[in-house]
């Protein structure tokens, strides 16, 4: 089944499941995938081979939160914004961890408490200019 939208077709043809929003971060718009339980979020995008451009993945807290996030078996490079209350907190490049052991993955962390985090195909925020501060919207 398609919904007409081009970014979140590729999700569904990606594994995802129907849960899918619109953000905007300054001027990058996205289709997402939402994470809003803990076992969504321990997944994240985890042994995906591919993410198409437009495309990444939501997660959400319902809380300030400080956890970090690491790349265990995730396969492709990752760009992230941590945000808090719609202002950019964080923007992190993430490199695919290989090794066998989660613990020995390097964890990335936001600069300060956040209540939702977006990934993203590796640099999409980081080349898009995105700073702490800009404005991140939920649609």
């Amino acid at each position: 089944m398609t919904t007409g939208d081009p970014a979140a077709d590729g999700l569904a043809r990606a594994g995802a499941g129907p849960a899918t929003r619109r953000v905007r971060v300054g001027a990058v718009t996205l289709t997402v995938e939402v994470a809003e339980t803990p076992a969504a979020r321990r997944r994240g995008l985890m042994d995906r081979t591919s993410l198409p451009s437009g495309t990444g993945m939501l997660f959400v807290f319902g809380r300030e939160s400080t956890d970090g996030f690491y790349m265990y078996r995730t396969l492709i490079p990752l760009s992230i914004v941590f945000s808090r209350y719609g202002r950019v907190v964080t923007i992190q490049e993430m490199t695919p961890c290989g090794e066998e052991n989660p613990n020995s993955c390097e964890i990335y962390r936001a600069e300060a408490a956040y209540t939702e985090a977006v990934e993203a195909p590796g640099g999409t925020f980081s080349n898009a200019g995105i700073r702490p501060g800009d404005m991140i919207e939920f649609f």
